[in-house]
């Protein structure tokens, strides 16, 4: 991609309530552009770094057997009656030009059940974990709130993966909510999120028996985490017997006072049980020809609100910092004046588009100060940079900014093309 042809607008002028630096760095950035209170368009820029964060996301649950799927937007009435929910707060409801009362869905359960009901018959259609029946989807989602914040981190509209798994058994749910408890892991190590943790967490609209929320610890959140510096337990403040946080709370399993946090949930994780199951109907014969009611699990990532954490442990709203899995490129060339500068920039801009490598360059006329202004807020953790004077020298410099480290290099001009793919090797 050359500079010039990136259609994004950045944003000097911010608005009142951009208040925390990811917010800001969105908007600087030109990642996102404000549609309406609490809705956001993604630039080109912005769209990118969102399908990185997907990729990740489908590659993980993919390898553990999750088939993905795609369901409405919008769905009737009638299907949340069945399990009680149609008055929960974050419905927004509207009557079709046919008369059909109808929701734009905040989350699927009801939606992805009766699906399930319309074709499961039998026990062999749900195998045993860990190659479970597990539908996901990776879809837009809205749910009324009453206020936004913090731009992409409390959206009203926002993009979220949603999975949802079938069992015979609880042992079966159980187990298969342990193995999706650990790809969550591994989906935000991939990521690059920092001080992520999951902690026991109430059911609440969603009901069901246990639930465990992934908590980015921050000081922006808007909850209230407890954890134990003397065992391994970790809780959000509403299951704790004693909500008054002003009270010094001991741990209910080891007695020891707790920590108190605060922290971004950024994904969130359900055994449902039955309830949406035996509400809404759905069964299966088992092997003694017998009708059972299967449980069921949920499992959600907030995917932009992943994007906004991730702007917000980037701490400078002037500077994205981004591993080479998320980053919209992975190398952003810099050329420093016209002749062989130029020319060796374009040349290496057209072999590492060749290897598949995602590159931005710019070798526009504007200074020095402001390429690399640029470059911080586009945030490629490799960066190029080629210069006449380096070129005297023989060699260009090559900087590397990632989430854990930065460092710079010359390079011979002879090496250009190995010397860049030899980073990209080292720190992917």
């Amino acid at each position: 991609m050359q500079i010039e042809n990136l259609f994004i607008k950045r944003t000097k002028e911010l608005p009142a309530d951009a208040t925390t630096s990811g917010h800001k760095l969105a908007l600087k950035g030109g990642y996102i552009h404000q549609t309406g209170a609490g809705l956001y368009t993604y630039s080109p820029l912005g769209f990118k770094v969102l399908q990185n964060i997907e990729k990740i996301v489908r590659e993980e649950l993919d390898a553990v057997g999750c088939q993905e799927m795609n369901m409405p937007v919008v769905s009737p009435l009638s299907l949340w009656k069945e399990t009680g929910r149609e008055s929960i707060d974050v419905l927004l409801k509207f009557k079709t030009r046919a008369g059909i009362d109808a929701v734009v869905n905040p989350t699927h359960e009801e939606i992805v059940t009766d699906y399930v009901r319309s074709i499961l018959q039998s026990y062999k259609q749900l195998p045993q974990s860990p190659n479970s029946l597990c539908l996901y989807q990776i879809q837009t989602k809205y749910r009324d709130e009453l206020r936004a914040r913090a731009g992409l981190i409390r959206c009203r509209e926002f993009m979220m993966k949603d999975a949802y798994s079938f069992h015979t058994s609880w042992d079966d749910l159980n187990n298969f909510y342990n193995i999706i408890l650990n790809v969550y892991h591994k989906i935000y190590d991939r990521l690059g999120m920092k001080n992520v943790i999951d902690i026991l967490a109430p059911t609440g609209d969603m009901g069901g028996k246990i639930s465990h929320e992934f908590q980015m610890v921050s000081e922006i959140g808007e909850d209230t985490i407890y954890t134990c510096s003397e065992c391994d337990y970790r809780a959000n403040k509403e299951v704790l017997t004693d909500k008054d946080a002003d009270d010094i709370l001991v741990c209910p399993k080891c007695g020891k006072p707790l920590n108190k946090l605060r922290g971004v949930e950024v994904g969130n994780i359900f055994q449902l049980g039955d309830k949406y199951t035996k509400s809404m109907s759905v069964a299966y014969t088992d092997e003694n020809g017998k009708k059972q009611i299967p449980v069921m699990g949920c499992y959600g990532i907030g995917v932009s609100r992943v994007f906004g954490c991730l702007l917000e442990q980037s701490e400078d709203e002037s500077k994205a910092v981004f591993n080479m899995a998320v980053a919209p490129y992975k190398v952003h060339i810099i050329s420093i004046g016209d002749g062989e500068a130029k020319v060796l920039a374009e040349k290496l801009y057209a072999d590492l588009t060749s290897a598949g490598i995602e590159v931005i360059i710019d070798t526009t006329d504007d200074r020095a100060g402001s390429k690399f202004a640029n470059a911080d807020l586009i945030g490629a953790p490799i960066r190029a940079i080629i210069s006449p004077k380096n070129i005297e020298k023989g060699v260009f410099e090559m900087k590397y900014s990632g989430l854990l480290k930065e460092y710079s290099e010359q390079i011979s001009i002879n090496n250009i093309f190995d010397g860049v793919m030899e980073i990209i090797k080292k720190e992917q």
